[in-house]
């Protein structure tokens, strides 16, 4: 299997130049945009990443080559700095148990909002409550609705149970 590398992790990298020139993202924004949504971003380095952010916080992440969904956690950090500035920033932050040890990984909203390719308001992809991941995910750019098609294709794996729906 290989190993999982969260969504965030690479958006710093990638879009460390254009971060200077980004929109500041408000709380309430970033909240809008990722709250109980499917995101479904892509880097040069990393390729399509699938999350789920759901309500109480619960997060899901699938991954190109793993054959598993991570479970963890999300918040919104109104607040954050970097150890190259003081000056703060919104920031998405997510962590895994199976990633950084467990510590959390937090990176500016507006960045990920720049490698994101597709979204959708809740679960459409049932991520939450899967151990397994729907099929194995390329590095190649996919859409939601590339993903559902290939997810209810014949022989793919089914959702272990429905998505619990946000507030």
């Amino acid at each position: 299997m290989a190993h999982p590398l969260v969504f965030l992790s690479t958006a710093f990298l990638a879009l460390a130049t254009a971060y200077a020139h980004a929109q500041p993202v408000t709380e309430p924004e970033a909240r809008k945009f990722f709250s109980c949504r499917t995101i479904v971003t892509w880097t040069a380095p990393q390729g399509t990443q699938v999350s789920y952010l759901g309500a109480g916080g619960k997060a899901y992440l699938w991954a190109p080559g793993n054959d598993t969904v991570l479970a963890g956690n999300w918040r919104i950090d109104p607040s954050a700095t970097s150890p190259r500035s003081p000056l703060t920033y919104v920031a998405v932050c997510v962590q895994y148990e199976a990633q950084n040890g467990g510590r959390w990984d937090c990176r500016p909203s507006e960045m990920v909002e720049r490698v994101t390719i597709d979204q959708a308001d809740g679960d459409v992809l049932a991520l939450e409550g899967r151990s397994a991941a729907p099929f194995r995910l390329t590095r190649d750019r996919a859409n939601i609705a590339m993903l559902q098609q290939r997810i209810q294709a014949p022989g793919a794996a089914q959702p272990a149970r429905p998505a619990a729906k946000c507030e």
